[in-house]
């Protein structure tokens, strides 16, 4: 009897598994809801009109209908935001010539005109006249309005003004004023010439809002316009700006063409469309109030003034039919989850994401127990690659994500580098963990791009392919039943560490890596020996690294002018290393490379000279090393040059620089290079500051208050180098950072290369016998290590202590930064063994409560501010 009882259960649980088979998303039943929000019924969503408000409401029902429960107070599915200062234009929109004969022209800002803001409401006609720049100066030198009668017309008026007014004047010639003045001369509408570009834009201005009273129309017209009329007229505008600008006198002049121009603009102070939001509350009394969000923009860009609805079907109705068929399946497979899972549709986001940021500034619930937040933007065309954005940020994070994700679609997944133009941008802002989805590749605006109808009229659900609904809805169910479920801690602040840390412009200031490559290493691979190479660097998301072409002091006349040869063959060598890898690396001159690296997941790389016996005393040569790249150089190393004192002088020579010297300064300053003052003495850096009119470095450098070693900055130095907004980049050389540690291993080293019958002195050392060279680091080594055990530890705490004595001293956290000297020093800190760990300094600045903004600014921010400043 019990074996046959056992028997039923077994078989009613099959039944039973039968009968409730765990469904997947289908992309079919997703299109569906794209289908209707994208259609022409709600004429582009855009928040504030009927159609977004239906949008909305069709959102809201679906939500009820899957079993999502409402948000907001517990009875609705609206969160209501504001939005200020909007402005639409709606239809119909003219412009039009009816004499001498009938020619239309059509809205749009790469078309043939388009409203200004601001403009007036209502139609106007009338006959043309050619105001010039429509200017009455204050002075009586320039009348655009002497010899016209503008009263009842529509005045054509170019951009800018005559030269002849003086820079005071024209700055209060403003678009406004252009318009009153055509106002006050009995004009019935203004016309303003687009035919002025700023960097490949054309721009039609933008008026204050009671510059126009209502029945005033205002339009910018392009050339195809502007040609029409005056050559109906037999007349050239281009004739007539060329002859004004030439003869510096106003030609306005009446033409005999008859215009009707209409337009409904309207400025509304404050409107609210609402968020909608809805739950499925965790079920679990210990998770249920942590919260897994997933959300998109449901809001469009409306019609245009070309009149074409923009409907917005791939940007973004796809999100909503997402979020929707995961909500049914969850509901149909009757997932409790144990964290609460929020869905959302945000209005606005073609605003400025004010949907979004309505939200995490007024959070339903609260963002420090959000474990993530997942967006969904762009979701319907392309490939079915997975381009997410967070999942390089968050990739210690990710990778809880990817433990229960199918093989497949791990296939699928892209890295989409630094992203920040959509709704996640929100949440990054306040620190939440977030990833954004987008299929297919980012934008390029070419014709084989997988977006191709972004922010166009030809954005309907016809362009919408099902199939990569359903991937986008898959990916974010396994995504949402694992976390769900998970009992990781996934509100472990170390995801946010990381996320900062790799979110920064991350700058080193130095390393002597390139020697490494010239003896033929390959850097491009992670290499168990050695500070830096490629992959060491993408692991520590290293922005930019400066690496330094290195010639140390001569001993001899015939080294002395070897100095440039030896420093051009590591600047070559650079190149070569970068052109070998150009997948990966790329040489940066000035912020703007640098910028424009962001997303490409390039290192950028800057040359550097350290020590100033490169320039053999030729300020020729220190221009032509500039034009190879270069963009910083220590004026010294240990010793000093002919012409600068440096730190490792037993007794300074020259008291600081020579007049020489001076003139190096001063041509940096010039060419645009950055001064950097490690390695030079005392008297040689207040020379440097009492010279330069430029922010100076002290690219590897430590705090002689906590350490007093020669090659570390006093106090004095480090106000100084405060007030001339400059920054010193903490070494990581054990020597400098605890000076104990260095005078116990230089006595070490005297004692060994004493032993070998070699010099202590490291210029002679360096020249002995290679292979009792060998012997002796290696004994060093060993001895070091032992060395070590016994005094307090130099660990990457020791750094940060470095760091805040800077920010201490300075007053600020503006004027640190990192300065590793990799590759150029025999030892490291405990947690700082290479490039790939630096973020465990990120780590240890949280630890001590420095702020977020703070941190950006040690990690490179800094850096970026000289650099900005300096190589322009």
């Amino acid at each position: 009897m019990k074996r046959t009882s056992v028997i039923v259960i077994i078989i009613l649980l099959s039944i039973n598994s039968i009968l409730f088979a765990q469904l997947k998303p289908d992309g079919q039943k997703a299109m569906e809801h794209v289908a209707f929000l994208g259609s022409d019924e709600f004429e582009g969503r855009q928040p504030g009109t009927p159609g977004y408000q239906k949008a909305a409401e069709y959102v809201a029902l679906k939500m009820k209908e899957f079993g999502l429960k409402p948000a907001v107070d517990n009875n609705s599915y609206f969160q209501q935001v504001t939005f200020k200062n909007r402005s639409y234009n709606q239809q119909p929109i003219r412009l039009q010539v009816t004499e001498p004969e009938n020619r239309r022209y059509y809205a749009g800002r790469n078309r043939d005109f388009f409203p200004v803001t601001g403009t007036g409401s209502g139609i106007v006609k009338g006959e043309l006249v050619y105001a010039g720049y429509g200017i009455i100066s204050e002075e009586p030198v320039w009348n655009d309005y002497s010899n016209i009668d503008p009263k009842g017309k529509i005045v054509l008026i170019a951009p800018g003004t005559p030269e002849i007014l003086g820079t005071d004047e024209s700055k209060k010639w403003t678009m406004d004023k252009k318009i009153k003045t055509a106002i006050e001369q009995g004009a019935v509408g203004v016309i303003n010439m687009n035919i002025s570009q700023q960097q490949g834009r054309r721009r039609g201005g933008r008026l204050s809002k009671d510059t126009c009273p209502d029945g005033f129309v205002v339009l910018s017209a392009n050339r195809t316009f502007l040609d029409d009329v005056f050559y109906l007229a037999n007349r050239s505008w281009k004739f007539l700006i060329s002859k004004t600008l030439r003869e510096k006198k106003s030609f306005s002049s009446p033409l005999p063409i008859v215009v009707e121009m209409e337009t409904h603009y309207t400025f509304i102070d404050s409107l609210t469309a609402p968020n909608v939001i809805g739950i499925l509350p965790g079920k679990n009394k210990k998770l249920k109030d942590e919260y897994i969000i997933i959300g998109g923009h449901l809001d469009h860009k409306g019609v245009g003034i070309d009149g074409f609805i923009l409907n917005g079907a791939d940007d973004n109705a796809g999100s909503a039919g997402v979020i929707l068929e995961i909500a049914r399946v969850l509901q149909a497979n009757r997932f409790e989850p144990d964290r609460t899972v929020v869905f959302a549709s945000w209005a606005g986001e073609e605003m400025g994401l004010v949907g979004s940021k309505y939200y995490t500034n007024n959070p339903l619930y609260p963002l420090d127990k959000t474990v993530i937040y997942m967006n969904i933007d762009m979701v319907g065309c392309g490939d079915t690659d997975l381009y997410v954005g967070g999942m390089w940020e968050h990739s210690d994070f990710f990778e809880i994500i990817k433990s229960k994700m199918d093989e497949e679609t791990k296939k699928k997944l892209r890295f989409r580098l630094n992203y920040r133009g959509s709704d996640h941008s929100s949440f990054l802002a306040k620190g939440v963990t977030w990833i954004s989805l987008r299929s297919g590749n980012v934008l390029t605006r070419d014709l084989k791009d997988e977006h191709p109808e972004y922010h166009k009229p030809g954005d309907t659900p016809d362009i919408i392919e099902p199939e990569l609904l359903e991937l986008a809805a898959r990916h974010h169910y396994d995504i949402i039943t694992h976390l769900s479920k998970s009992r990781e801690n996934l509100l472990d602040k170390k995801h946010h560490i990381m996320a900062v840390h790799k979110n920064s412009t991350i700058v080193d200031l130095h390393c002597d890596t390139i020697d490494r490559f010239l003896k033929g290493e390959n850097l491009s691979e992670d290499k168990k020996t050695g500070h830096l190479d490629i992959p060491k660097l993408k692991k520590g998301a290293v922005d930019l690294q400066v690496f330094a072409c290195y010639n140390g002091p001569p001993a001899n006349d015939l080294e002395k002018y070897q100095a440039a040869k030896t420093v051009t063959k590591q600047i070559d060598g650079i190149y070569r290393l970068v052109e070998e890898n150009e997948e990966d690396l790329a040489i940066v001159k000035n912020n703007s490379e640098l910028s424009r690296l962001r997303g490409s997941g390039k290192v950028g790389i800057l040359i550097a000279i350290e020590g100033g016996y490169a320039i053999e005393n030729d300020l020729s040569l220190l221009r032509s090393f500039y034009r190879s790249g270069a963009r910083m150089m220590t004026l010294t190393h240990w010793l000093r040059t002919d012409w600068a004192d440096a730190s490792g002088d037993e007794e300074p020579k020259y008291f600081g620089l020579t007049t020489f010297g001076e003139q190096v300064v001063e041509e940096m300053n010039s060419l645009g290079m950055i001064i950097d003052v490690s390695h030079v003495h005392d008297e040689t850096f207040w020379d440097v500051i009492r010279i330069t009119d430029s922010p100076v470095i002290a690219s590897h450098s430590c705090c002689r208050a906590l350490s007093d070693h020669h090659r570390n900055m006093t106090d004095k130095m480090l106000e100084a180098l405060a007030e001339n907004n400059g920054v010193i980049g903490i070494n990581y050389a054990p020597g400098f950072l605890n000076a104990e540690f260095d005078n116990k291993r230089n006595e070490l080293m005297a004692e060994i290369a004493k032993k070998h019958g070699l010099p202590a002195d490291m210029t002679a050392f360096m020249k002995a016998d290679p292979e009792k060279q060998k012997l002796v680091l290696a004994e060093i080594s060993k001895k070091t290590a032992e060395l070590r055990k016994k005094l307090d530890p130099i660990d990457v705490k020791t750094v940060v202590d470095h760091i805040e004595h800077v920010i201490k001293i300075t007053g600020s956290a503006n004027h640190v930064g990192l300065g590793s000297d990799f590759d150029g020093i025999s030892a490291l800190p405990v947690g700082l063994e290479n490039v790939g760990v630096i973020s465990n300094i990120t780590k240890e600045l949280f630890a001590r409560n420095i702020k977020e903004n703070d941190i950006k600014k040690i990690l490179g921010g800094n850096f970026i501010r000289v650099l900005r400043k300096v190589c322009n």
